[in-house]
C-alpha cells in the first residue's frame, strides 16, 4: 500500500487543549502531519486519511525533546477556529487584502468574509497541493490538443 505524509504548521495565539494531550499547551506554532494511504484500484489515485499527528514540546522533567500525539483533525480545526489565530499551511496563503470584516451566518464574529475569487484561489491552491503532478498533466494535455489541432489544420 502506498503511503504519503503531508506537513503543515498551525499557530495558536492562546493556550489550547485537545483530547489525548495532558493539560493545556502553550501558545505557539506547531507542526501537524497527516498520513494517508492510497486506495487500491483507483484511477486517478485516491487517498484516505489514516492519522493526523501534532508535534508538541516534551514534557518537563521527562528528558524527551518532542512528543508526537495523534489528534482528531476535526477537533484540531475546531480548536483553531476557537483560538482565532491564522493557520499557516501550504494550501492557504493567508487573508487577502480588502476582505470585509462582516460576519456571515454560521461563522464566528471577527472573521473576515472571503471574497468569491479568494475562495476559488484557496480551492485551487488546496487542489494543487494535494495533487502535485496534476498541473503538469494539464499542461501536457493542453499542449497535445494544440499540437493535434495544428496538424489537422495543416
Amino acid at each position: 500500500m502506498i503511503m504519503r505524509t503531508s506537513s503543515r504548521t498551525v499557530t495558536f495565539a492562546r493556550p489550547f487543549t485537545l483530547s489525548g494531550i495532558d493539560g493545556p499547551q502553550p501558545p505557539g506554532t506547531y507542526a501537524v502531519e497527516t498520513d494517508e494511504e492510497q486506495l487500491d484500484g483507483s484511477s486517478p489515485p485516491v487517498y484516505r486519511r489514516v492519522a493526523t499527528m501534532i508535534r508538541l514540546p516534551g514534557r518537563p522533567g521527562s528528558g524527551e525533546l518532542v512528543q508526537v500525539v495523534t489528534v482528531d483533525p476535526d477537533e484540531l480545526a475546531a480548536a483553531l477556529l476557537q483560538d482565532g489565530a491564522p493557520t499557516d499551511s501550504p494550501a492557504k496563503a493567508g487573508p487577502a487584502e480588502g476582505t470585509r470584516a462582516e460576519a456571515r451566518p454560521g461563522e464566528p464574529p471577527g472573521q473576515p468574509a472571503p471574497r468569491p475569487l479568494d475562495r476559488l484561489l484557496d480551492g485551487w491552491r488546496y487542489w494543487a497541493a494535494t495533487n502535485p503532478r496534476a498541473p503538469a498533466w494539464i499542461v501536457a494535455i493542453a499542449a497535445g490538443v494544440l499540437f493535434a489541432t495544428l496538424i489537422v489544420a495543416w
